[in-house]
């Protein structure tokens, strides 16, 4: 699947523009999935991006669900993509500046950014342990809410695994 996933995305609409690329909502066998579009020029990016998406026990529901990594083009032009879960409430950043919090809401956006960044940085030890992760860019943009109000860790280009 992982190698002719980009075949297979019809892009909706840019929702989010950065260094690296372009973000897009994209829909895939009916479900709508975030596409980040890196520049060629970033290729060392997205590879560091994949590979750490792609860490053995790596998976958690306050980290962004990664589905696959692909590349597309043709002989003239290669995009590379990385395709994650697509969450509409956006970035915390902009969910923040749209939205007026209760004690209860503004506790589950902080608590389940908190997991997600405790997770990330806890080592797991076992035949196929997890390293511990540092970030390295973490704000409030690179935060996403989700639908059921919490939040999930994403943009990890910068993040390097301690070994």
């Amino acid at each position: 699947v992982q190698r002719t996933i980009a075949k297979q995305i019809q892009m909706v609409k840019q929702i989010g523009k950065g260094r690296y690329g372009e973000v897009w909502m994209g829909k895939w066998r009916g479900e709508k999935v975030a596409v980040k579009v890196f520049f060629t020029t970033e290729e060392a990016s997205w590879f560091r991006e994949t590979e750490i998406y792609q860490t053995v026990l790596m998976r958690h529901e306050n980290i962004l669900g990664f589905i696959a990594a692909d590349t597309k083009g043709t002989g003239s032009w290669t995009q590379l993509y990385l395709i994650t879960d697509y969450h509409e409430n956006g970035s915390l950043y902009d969910y923040l500046k749209s939205t007026t919090l209760d004690t209860k809401a503004m506790l589950k956006l902080a608590y389940s950014s908190v997991s997600g960044l405790c997770h990330l940085h806890t080592e797991i030890f076992s035949t196929q342990g997890k390293p511990a992760i540092a970030h390295r860019d973490l704000k409030s943009k690179n935060i996403l809410v989700k639908k059921n109000g919490t939040c999930c860790i994403a943009d990890l280009g910068l993040a390097v695994k301690f070994i």
